[in-house]
């Protein structure tokens, strides 16, 4: 399903000159609280963007998590079209439809810039929108998240022995990696990992980026941070329409919703890189050590990331279109990407 993309000028420039549009209102619910870094931030500067360039044919109201529906309810409300749209994470409906992982981050997967790449120029896009579609529901890449930490720890990680029997909170595709690699993985929502930590009931967490984690406040609980995050590299978030609510705009209020996820995917990678640096510091002089996994730890997860993705291929002919998709388009552009940085 390919949708017409106009620019942002372009779309004000035909408001402008007296092309009459139905004036289109949406209320969007973010699963995150909108003070949050990164994820509730973006939410909110996606629809102050949008009302401040909408022209007054496209409004945004925008509600905060829990406001409305619960955040893991949000793509059931949108289907249902009790909510015109809301701002959230392909990975919330993984269990559902295990190929939109893909689309939310991956293990070892591209860098925020080629994981772009692949949506908008290797078929990536069309394949989420063909899996979404069939629900009534239409996704727009609309948040793009920098690398995540490598989780917080109360042990160290020098050899993959260390993590056996350990318990440790991770999600999807990356808990699946984990399980592999000897972890007994545990499912909590954001709200309850610092408790169990505090009280031992976990050993580990991986949550995400620096700037969100100082939100969390892990380092009182923890002593260890590890850095890079190998289980995602990058990650997107998602603005999903009910798909008959999309179908009532015209082009440009399309475009305009289109260009403005883009823009925000810009605005998302550099307004959190000085946080991301400034919470890494707020860390260190609370006693935290920041550690790197030893290459030994990383080759056990690669190992078992390709397990997992052969695994997940083999069941979901959906995930294996995606992944597919996206190997194809990492090797086509490996000559460049894997020199780039040299």
């Amino acid at each position: 399903m390919k949708m017409r993309v106009l620019s942002v000028a372009v779309t004000t420039a035909i408001w402008a000159a007296g092309v009459q549009a139905a004036k289109v209102s949406m209320d969007v619910q973010s699963a995150w609280p909108l003070t949050l870094p990164a994820s509730g931030q973006n939410a909110a500067h996606f629809a102050e963007r949008i009302n401040e360039t909408g022209a007054g044919s496209l409004k945004v109201k925008l509600y905060s998590a829990g406001k409305l529906v619960p955040p893991l309810q949000i793509f059931d409300a949108v289907q249902q079209g009790s909510l015109d749209a809301g701002y959230t994470s392909p990975l919330y409906v993984a269990g559902r439809f295990p190929a939109v992982q893909l689309f939310g981050g991956v293990p070892f997967g591209p860098d925020a810039m080629d994981y772009l790449g692949w949506l908008y120029n290797g078929g990536g896009l069309e394949i989420w929108r063909e899996i979404y579609a069939k629900q009534g529901v239409v996704p727009v890449p609309c948040g793009l998240m920098d690398s995540e930490a490598g989780g917080w720890y109360t042990f160290e990680i020098n050899t993959p022995a260390d993590l056996k029997g350990k318990k440790i909170r991770f999600a999807g595709l990356a808990g699946e990696v984990m399980k592999k690699a000897g972890a007994s993985v545990v499912l909590l929502s954001g709200g309850d990992i610092y408790p169990n930590l505090e009280r031992g009931v976990i050993d580990g967490t991986e949550f995400s980026m620096p700037a969100i984690d100082a939100a969390m406040g892990f380092e009182k609980a923890t002593k260890y941070y590890y850095l890079p995050g190998w289980h995602q590299p990058a990650a997107i978030n998602e603005l999903i329409i009910n798909k008959r609510k999309w179908d009532a705009m015209d082009d440009a209020q399309r475009g305009l919703i289109e260009d403005t996820c883009r823009e925000t995917h810009i605005w998302s990678i550099t307004s959190t890189t000085v946080p991301n640096a400034e919470a890494i510091a707020k860390f260190k002089a609370a006693g935290t050590e920041i550690r790197s996994f030893p290459d030994e730890v990383m080759t056990v997860f690669r190992k078992a990331a390709d397990e997992v993705m052969a695994e997940q291929a083999a069941e979901d002919a959906d995930f294996k279109r995606a992944w597919d998709s996206l190997q194809a388009y990492r090797d086509k552009t490996a000559l460049w990407s894997t020199h780039k940085a040299d």
